[in-house]
């Protein structure tokens, strides 16, 4: 019995210490390391370089309109607003109704307007 459990013993300090190896920060810094050294190393002869310069100017410019988009919300500013006569002193601005153009009717009454004024000239 003695073997065994000298060899339980000293499996289980085998196991104690490779848990405490693979658990400290300094046993990963050299695989984190090597890594990022062959994550450059591919990137290198895999991704063209203008990639790599064209990709943050892309991000940057949709966080710069997302961002304008939020700043517009938050304040209100989408919203077109006109000054009214009736409105008092340091009231607040009205909001402008949509104006929904319908464009055949439009063009049907243009067409009438045009009939009349060739029935009026040849009168």
């Amino acid at each position: 019995m003695g073997k065994l459990s000298d060899f339980a013993e000293s499996l289980s300090e085998v196991l104690w210490i490779a848990k405490n190896t693979i658990t400290t920060f300094w046993f990963w810094v050299p695989i984190i390391y090597m890594g990022y050294v062959l994550l450059q190393l591919w990137a290198m002869f895999y991704i063209h370089p203008l990639t790599l310069a064209i990709l943050p100017a892309v991000l940057i410019v949709y966080g710069v309109r997302l961002e304008n988009k939020r700043f517009k919300l938050r304040f209100g500013l989408g919203k077109s607003k006109r000054m009214t006569a009736n409105r008092g002193l340091g009231g607040e601005l009205e909001p402008v109704k949509e104006f929904e153009w319908k464009v055949e009717q439009a063009v049907e009454q243009y067409e009438q307007l045009l009939k009349e004024e060739e029935a009026n000239h040849k009168e």
